[in-house]
């Protein structure tokens, strides 16, 4: 990537505690030690150094200019500067008319690149950013440096604050800097009679990846004669070359040792850990996360074996830094980005002000919050109570462990012929690994090798919907028909899919009367017993990114609670005393939206989407934002209430260490709250508009937006007519593309989308003006290709992965 570090090239950024605390006059002793190692390189036997400067913000122009500073006591220093403003105020009042952040921090990243390309073949580099102001100052849009400068993740050399009450400046600068994941390996003060750094090296020796602390002499009094100022500082950086230079030479060390563990980890990884979903014998290339922000993860990859293996005895591997969209959103949790400050700041301060406290009979105010949120939003008019868990899986072994009790209740005679209690579920759901989810989903690759595994339902076969060569493809499996082949139903636009069939729509009579007749045929005939429908709503994820129809769906849920053969109700039903109108009907419906909810298909929830309330629902994943585990189960006082009584063992006994946890609730109520600030985002509006779902007929006259995708239509469209490809879905953040296997096995066993995946994250490609590798990780899903977008990946950076999606997908495979 064009601005970070290599092992030839060095790149830091200069932060400072406070204004007036020396930056500038440190910032240049250090460039212009580093510039002194080009003097004599030739006869030292050592590559020649070319030391660069960087001020990107400037204020107080011309009568103070940083970079002339530099320039004028360290010659050999190659300067830049990029924004500067006469006012010496605050960046983000210097100018009216602020340019966005977007064009700032790419104009840094090009001066970077500017930089390392200006570098003749063996030669090394060392380039110093320096800041404007304190760490937490703004720039020009009112964004904070620490926040601002984020993305370019450069280690940071720390400028404390020497003067009286400058510890405190300089810890709160430290603390904001790691905060957000920045390193810090020097710590720069001056010596004076605070004597700052002796406090300071005593607090900060037992810190994790502790910077290390160098004192500098400080430099003279300002003189008023300009002149004889200028010949006192030439004399203050001459006599302090070695300080300087002990800096520099220590910061190669630590950049060194850097390298050294980013260069191992693949090895030790390889040795030591068990990954999930692996087979580890047919692993080629371990992806290297330096770090992540936004969509982006930061990957150090090593040579191809054929380079590394023609590499000269005793030289390094020239190992590279990657760009890649995290395309699978970091299996399915990132909502927000990597890194979010305001996910981070909310975990800081939950951590700080409770760590994690008990949970059975007490309350925070976290949870409480985080409870009220969720009953608001995705439990709008149905839930009145919020359970607690730690993941996907265990929430929905949480809701049947409600469902099943709350039916056993109710029918004297469940499981009377068959000795169990089964549930009713669509074929190819999944639902977690845990024993309960795993046995409430039909046979397939992830139970199948599992001993414990015995199917404990009845599957129906979903009709499904793609978006084929322009048109969205409704297909009714032929169980459900008289016909030899599926029947197929054809609908123009994605909001239509949702909505009601037409008179002339035959496929709400053939799933009413299909489902009549499956559950006719399972009570009745095979004398089985049922205690609850389980389902992904609307999109079925590790299943292989199925859509299945949302009339269907919403059928089966109205058939189920229809249907009066379940078994015979007792007399007097422990839920007598709630009213009818909340009681739940045939069978309790639970929805597993671990994957679906939280506002993933562009929608607070895909209940929200198929118009139809379930009894009970689980939501993990998106609920945090992507920073945390936390699940939580919602359901009603009808179910809730079948635990009520003054036995301990009739009490839902089901818990973890770390319930309710703090951090989790504090991050989700973040996450939550700023999910519904996008409903109204621009860019949101915007994939409305391309999709059609703005003024569409169904979604006039209320709050319903619509059903809409990030993904641009066009390029949907157009993935669409490609002969490879069987079908598309494009909904919310998520795009998967079902590929036409010709060769090999089909589903999930395919290895199809691993080929087409492989050659994305290998897709180099140098984009307009720069030379970052762009490239995309995604997760193979059998046949299916899928790109996962986070809530706030932007168009700019989507139509990237689009173009590299498409020429992928249009080269040979």
């Amino acid at each position: 990537m064009a601005h970070l570090p290599t092992r030839s090239f060095q790149a830091y950024q200069v932060f400072a505690a406070n204004t007036n605390v020396g930056k500038t006059i440190l910032s240049t002793g250090l460039v212009r030690a580093a510039a002194a190692l080009s003097v004599g390189a030739e006869k030292q036997k050592r590559a020649a150094t070319k030391a660069f400067y960087l001020k990107p913000v400037q204020t107080g122009y011309p009568v103070d200019c940083d970079a002339r500073h530099v320039k004028t006591y360290a010659p050999l220093v190659e300067t830049s500067r990029l924004y500067a403003y006469p006012d010496p105020v605050s960046p983000h009042i210097a100018t009216t008319n602020p340019p966005p952040d977007s064009e700032v921090l790419q104009a840094t990243i090009n001066a970077i690149r500017t930089f390392k390309q200006s570098l003749g073949h063996g030669d090394k580099g060392w380039a110093l950013l320096e800041t404007a102001g304190g760490v937490n100052s703004p720039i020009m849009s009112g964004e904070l440096q620490s926040k601002f400068y984020r993305p370019l993740r450069l280690p940071t050399v720390l400028i404390g604050d020497s003067h009286l009450g400058g510890i405190s400046t300089t810890l709160t600068s430290y603390e904001s800097l790691h905060q957000y994941g920045y390193d810090i390996p020097a710590l720069l003060l001056f010596d004076n009679k605070s004597r700052n750094h002796e406090f300071l090296e005593r607090y900060l020796a037992k810190a994790e990846n502790r910077p290390l602390i160098h004192v500098l002499p400080s430099p003279p009094e300002k003189l008023a004669d300009p002149k004889a100022d200028a010949e006192q500082l030439h004399e203050y950086y001459k006599k302090t070359e070695s300080y300087f230079r002990d800096v520099v030479q220590e910061l190669e060390k630590n950049h060194e040792k850097r390298f050294d563990r980013l260069e191992e980890l693949e090895g030790k990884a390889r040795t030591s850990i068990w990954w999930p979903f692996t087979q580890h014998q047919t692993v080629k290339d371990v992806t290297v996360i330096d770090s992540a922000y936004g969509d982006i993860m930061t990957t150090y990859v090593a040579p191809p074996t054929s380079v590394a293996a023609a590499s000269t005895e005793g030289i390094k591997k020239e190992w590279r830094w990657r760009e890649m969209f995290d395309g699978c959103a970091s299996w399915w949790t990132q909502g927000l980005g990597h890194g979010s400050p305001a996910l981070t700041q909310s975990a800081a301060y939950a951590a700080g002000r409770y760590g994690h406290v008990m949970f059975p009979e007490c309350a925070h105010e976290p949870a409480v919050k985080l409870t009220e949120t969720l009953l608001e939003t995705v439990g709008d008019g149905w839930a009145s109570r919020v359970f607690f868990s730690d993941n996907g899986s265990t929430a929905i072994e949480v809701a049947l462990k409600m469902a099943l009790k709350a039916s056993q209740d109710r029918y004297i005679n469940l499981g009377e012929a068959t000795g169990r209690i089964e549930v009713l579920g669509v074929d190819g759901g999944y639902h977690g690994d845990t024993i309960g989810a795993m046995n409430a989903c039909s046979p397939n690759l992830y139970n199948a090798q599992v001993s414990w595994y015995k199917s404990h339902g009845h599957w129906f076969s979903p009709p499904t919907v793609v978006f084929k060569d322009s048109k969205f493809k409704i297909t009714i499996p032929t169980e459900m028909t008289s016909t030899k082949e599926p029947v197929q139903v054809t609908i123009d636009n994605l909001t239509s899919v949702f909505t009601e069939p037409s008179a002339k729509d035959p496929r709400l009579e053939i799933y009413r009367n299909h489902i009549r007749s499956t559950l006719v045929r399972l009570t009745r005939d095979e004398k089985r017993s049922f205690g609850a429908l389980l389902m992904e709503p609307v999109l079925m994820g590790a299943g292989g990114m199925v859509w299945v129809d949302p009339v269907f769906q919403r059928t089966l849920v109205e058939e189920v609670r229809a249907f009066k053969g379940f078994g015979s109700e007792v007399e007097t039903y422990k839920n007598a005393h709630v009213p009818v109108t909340n009681q739940w009907k045939g069978l309790p419906v639970v929805f597993d939206e671990v994957f679906s909810g939280c506002w993933r298909l562009g929608r607070k929830s895909a209940a929200d989407m198929l118009q139809v309330s379930p009894d009970i629902a689980a939501y993990a994943k998106l609920l945090t934002g992507g920073l945390i585990t936390l699940a939580t189960t919602l359901t009603s006082d009808s179910i809730f209430n079948n635990f009520l009584s003054e036995t301990k063992t009739d009490a839902l006994l089901h818990g973890h260490s770390y319930t309710a946890h703090p951090i989790g609730c504090a991050v989700a109520n973040t996450s939550l709250r700023t999910y519904r600030e996008m409903e109204s985002h621009g860019d949101a509006d915007k994939a409305r508009q391309d999709w059609g779902a703005i003024n569409h007929p169904s979604t006039s006259g209320g709050n319903n937006l619509g059903v809409w995708s990030l993904w641009d239509q066009k390029v949907v469209d157009k993935i669409s007519r490609m002969d490879i490809v069987e079908g598309v879905v494009p909904l919310g953040s998520v795009l998967a593309i079902q590929m036409r296997e010709t060769n090999g096995p089909s589903g999930y066993a395919s290895l199809l989308s691993q080929k087409v995946q492989q050659k994305m994250r290998e897709k180099s490609s140098v984009e307009e003006g720069g030379d970052v590798e762009v490239a995309i990780f995604g997760r193979p899903l059998g046949n299916v290709v899928y790109m996962i977008a986070s809530q706030v990946s932007t168009r700019e950076q989507l139509a990237k992965v689009e173009r590299i999606l498409l020429r992928t997908l249009e080269g040979p495979l």
